[in-house]
């Protein structure tokens, strides 16, 4: 991972504490001792993330809190190994400041992604720095156990407690936890999904789509590092979007936003299961089978470069051009992003066709977005773990025990 990666992650991390204290500010007042002491806890972490270096005195002045309530917090998290001092600023009278830092690399979190059956579980710091893995198979008769067994004793060699699961599936997943249009997860016996895997795992869970986490993570140190309003189209086993709107999710009324697998391929709307019309016809595996019957020898790991390089496979990419650059205009028609993010399998596209699918959005949409292609591969998804939980900073703090 290159330095400008981790500095572009920790620019965005600063971004998301500011705005989340900004959230907090404007709720109502606290009605209990902890949630208060959260409130603080917040906007202290938030004051050290984005400022860097700082006194306690500064810290006081940042936040308004006063300095004894400051001193508490931040003795708390040196205590907890959070904080470490690097340092004095001169004073011009009196003692010199002592200045704390966050340790970005103290605070640990576990990354489980579904796919391909299989379970991947990563122990990544704040810097999205991967600390360990497990790679495991994943049993769809039973979900939750195959997740909890997958993370289970991560953070032991390492010495890193872990402070919360994010678990990336693909699917719709509401805010209270429970996960809709998730095949993967339909046996799960607990529809909150995340309760059910905190019971087990004894970590507080975030459970995430897993293209939201790809957007997030492009935004903070890839391809659309910085671009507040866009549009990710993810092309794989199916086919999902992430909106972006003013640098946060747009996630709709019951959380669906995005889900263009579902788009209609004529003028008659027609009933859905767990997967719709556009996907099941311009997936990877709706196109590796296409493209079988057109009597090429491919499989769905090669299927796109393959379409790219192979004669016979002209017509069917033009097709699948069409039908993308088709969902991201209607994207941009109703949004009005200045980005479109195209994400997994499309970036198997040589530069050919990546400049033809680029052209056929460009002409077709009234106001010409920017079209280009995501950067970071696997690590997308662990940048844009960070980014969601640094969304609620006060969630990281793991009390000592």
């Amino acid at each position: 991972m290159s330095s400008t990666s981790q500095s572009s992650a920790a620019q965005y991390g600063a971004a998301q504490f500011g705005a989340a204290q900004s959230s907090a500010a404007q709720n109502s007042a606290p009605t209990g001792r902890s949630e208060l002491r959260r409130i603080r806890v917040e906007s202290v972490m938030g004051a050290l993330l984005s400022t860097g270096p700082i006194s306690r005195t500064d810290l006081a002045a940042v936040t308004g809190y006063s300095p004894s309530t400051v001193t508490g917090i931040v003795q708390e998290l040196q205590g907890m190994g959070y904080l470490h001092e690097v340092g004095h600023r001169e004073s011009t009278g009196g003692r010199r400041r002592t200045l704390v830092e966050l340790d970005r690399t103290a605070i640990a979190l576990i990354v489980a992604e579904v796919s391909g059956g299989r379970i991947r579980a990563s122990l990544i710091d704040l810097d999205a720095r991967v600390l360990a893995t497990q790679d495991a198979p994943f049993d769809p008769a039973d979900p939750v156990s195959a997740t909890a067994l997958a993370v289970a004793g991560l953070g032991e060699p390492t010495g890193h407690r872990p402070s919360r699961l994010i678990l990336a599936l693909p699917g719709v997943v509401a805010a209270d936890g429970t996960v809709s249009l998730a095949p993967a997860f339909a046996a799960a016996g607990d529809p909150q999904l995340a309760q059910a895997l905190a019971r087990r795992t004894g970590l507080p869970v975030t459970v995430e789509n897993d293209v939201n986490l790809i957007a997030l993570g492009e935004r903070s140190a890839g391809a659309a590092a910085g671009v507040d309003d866009l549009v990710l189209i993810h092309i794989a086993e199916g086919i999902g979007a992430t909106i972006l709107s003013g640098g946060r999710l747009l996630h709709g009324s019951t959380r669906s936003a995005g889900e263009v697998g579902f788009l209609p391929i004529g003028l008659t709307p027609l009933p859905h299961g767990n997967r719709g019309s556009f996907e099941e016809r311009w997936s990877t595996p709706a196109i590796a089978a296409a493209a079988r019957t057109a009597g090429l020898d491919v499989s769905e790991a090669n299927v796109i470069p393959r379409l790219c390089s192979e004669p016979a496979a002209a017509a069917l990419r033009t097709e699948v051009l069409d039908a993308w650059a088709w969902a991201a205009v209607v994207c941009a028609c109703v949004l009005n992003p200045a980005l479109v993010l195209f994400s997994g399998d499309a970036i198997g596209l040589d530069d050919d066709a990546r400049t033809g699918l680029a052209d056929r959005i460009r002409s077709a949409a009234p106001a010409a977005p920017e079209v280009t292609f995501a950067s970071l591969g696997v690590e997308a998804v662990l940048f844009g773990a960070v980014a969601r939980v640094l969304e609620d900073p006060a969630s990281l703090i793991t009390p000592a025990g």
